[in-house]
């Protein structure tokens, strides 16, 4: 089995599409990262204040305009969120006493925690108990709170992250989609399958290398990027908190976060939650893209199809789901909607869906069905098929 695998693997080097997605994934990291620079650089605190005036002002004019009680409520918390917001900013440009100014958010927010209604997310309970956390573990720990606007290894490397989702299927399926289907095409497969070795063994040993490979790419060019841009622009302290795990409960048409669900793990042990988390969204990317190559008989038909499969069927359920909220559980079956490790962590995944009972185990589970179904099947597709033809 070891050697099947390293065969693959060294079969997969000597292809031209290896190139390709070297190719891909040097110029995203590079164009990411600078991209990634420029849009911390927009969110400065000035440019900050201007956008978020200007958003208090068309604010202002929708509450004119509607005469919906329920809504103009809804308009005027997010007026005082965004003014507290623009307060917030400007004391944070005069102070040089990080400690003091926590010590005096923590006031507003303990405050604000006690008045909420808990009838909207902005407005919730725990949505002020997740930055108090925060907050408290800071000052407990000594480790002064970043802002967005501040660049270092984990601000760039947070929104990079959240860049590559869009990319990582594309690069699952250059070297995945056609890893059988190419080999039926050119007719070596048969070669392949006359050997005194089991196709259990042969199809197992193609999902395993394509993998390895895809892993492997995507995981070192992360972490260069994460070492690099500490290198350029300084590394964050480990022990910095993450908030994960917030949980939901459905009211009305919204999702209002569970008080007391959240809880804080150090951003060291945050990463190797994510690192982990990454592997098996690759490996889900890599059992669809296999099975997709296992019922085509041509390189086009399984690289089509692996698009479809995951960018088009998206990008047509995404639109609809916005304009019809109640088919919006739709995404929580596509595999789109769980690439980003983070996103699963911190359980952003339950408010991307509008379904209450997610949470980062419930997408554990959904990606592990992937990885199961498809991997299956394909083995079973791949025992039965004609090869010798």
């Amino acid at each position: 089995m070891k050697d099947l695998i390293k065969n693959e693997i060294i079969k997969m080097f000597y292809r031209k599409k290896i190139l390709i997605g070297l190719a891909v994934i040097l110029i995203f990291s590079v164009v990411g990262v600078w991209g990634t620079i420029a849009i911390i650089k927009a969110t400065s605190p000035e440019n900050e204040i201007k956008i978020t005036q200007q958003k208090i002002a068309n604010l202002k004019k929708e509450r004119m305009k509607t005469k919906d009680p329920i809504k103009k409520q809804k308009i005027d918390e997010q007026i005082l969120q965004s003014q507290a917001y623009i307060d917030n900013l400007k004391i944070s440009m005069k102070s040089t006493d990080w400690k003091k100014d926590v010590k005096n958010q923590l006031d507003k927010l303990k405050k604000s925690m006690k008045e909420a209604t808990d009838l909207s997310l902005l407005d919730s309970k725990e949505y002020y108990r997740e930055q108090i956390l925060e907050y408290e573990y800071c000052l407990k720990k000594s480790i002064k709170p970043y802002t967005l606007w501040q660049i270092n290894n984990w601000t760039v490397m947070n929104i990079f992250l959240g860049l590559i989702i869009f990319l990582l299927p594309f690069i699952v399926f250059i070297f995945a989609s056609d890893i059988v289907s190419n080999e039926i095409s050119q007719k070596t497969i048969s070669l392949l399958v006359t050997r005194p070795i089991s196709r259990f063994k042969i199809a197992l040993s193609k999902f395993i290398s394509a993998t390895i490979v895809c892993s492997a790419l995507v995981i070192i060019s992360e972490i260069l990027v994460f070492i690099i841009t500490g290198l350029l622009y300084g590394f964050i302290d480990l022990k910095y908190p993450i908030t994960v795990g917030t949980r939901y409960r459905k009211h009305g048409l919204e999702l209002i976060p569970i008080y007391g669900s959240t809880y804080i793990v150090p951003l060291g042990k945050f990463l190797i939650y994510a690192l982990l988390l990454q592997l098996l969204i690759i490996t889900a990317c890599c059992a669809l893209s296999f099975f997709i190559s296992a019922i085509s008989k041509s390189n086009s038909t399984a690289n089509t199809l692996s698009f479809l499969m995951v960018y088009g069927i998206y990008f047509i359920v995404s639109p609809i789901s916005q304009a019809v909220s109640k088919i919006n559980f739709l995404k929580a079956i596509l595999l789109y909607t769980y690439l980003n490790p983070l996103d699963i962590l911190e359980n952003n995944i339950a408010t991307n869906v509008m379904v209450s009972i997610m949470t980062p185990f419930v997408s554990i589970l959904i990606l592990f069905g992937y990885i199961v179904i498809f991997l299956s099947t394909s083995l079973k597709i791949f025992n039965k098929k004609d090869l010798l033809v």
